[in-house]
């Protein structure tokens, strides 16, 4: 149990500390003169994504669902696991929904020679992504406490 709960912290870690670092990326991005910065995050956003971000919230959720699944004190019916899955899926509705087509946008724009508002559509990406680490930041504050036993 303790390896498993290792990964989940660990996969947490990924996903909070990777989505914080492309937020910030971002920012400076569309505070830039330069219009090659902003075509530059939108190549990085979808990198990271795939290979750090995609990866860490899965860790999360197969490790999360099986440190209830072998634990003999918690179970899917208790206050704390039914509002850490619930922002789970809050979370993967907003990137599977939202962040999807704003992620669509910004790869077109990556490969266009026209940037047009490209400031603006990094800016609902943050917006996007900054909705994403809110619930996220909540299901660590579950996690911690564990309200409703």
């Amino acid at each position: 149990m303790d390896w498993l709960k290792f990964l989940h912290i660990v996969g947490a870690m990924v996903w909070l500390g990777g989505g914080t670092t492309l937020i910030l990326v971002g920012l400076r991005a569309r505070r830039s003169s330069d219009p090659n910065a902003i075509r530059e995050f939108a190549r990085v956003a979808p990198y990271v994504g795939i290979r750090l971000l995609g990866p860490a919230w899965i860790v999360v959720l197969i490790t999360g669902v099986w440190m209830v699944l072998v634990s003999a004190a918690w179970k899917f019916s208790q206050p704390w696991v039914l509002l850490a899955l619930g922002l789970f899926g809050l979370a993967f509705l907003i990137g599977a929904v939202y962040m999807s087509r704003v992620g669509t946008q910004l790869q077109r724009m990556a490969n266009s020679t026209e940037i047009g508002d490209g400031a603006a559509l990094v800016g609902r990406w943050i917006v996007g992504y900054g909705l994403v680490l809110a619930a996220l930041l909540v299901a660590v504050w579950d996690m911690v406490f564990k309200p409703g036993g």
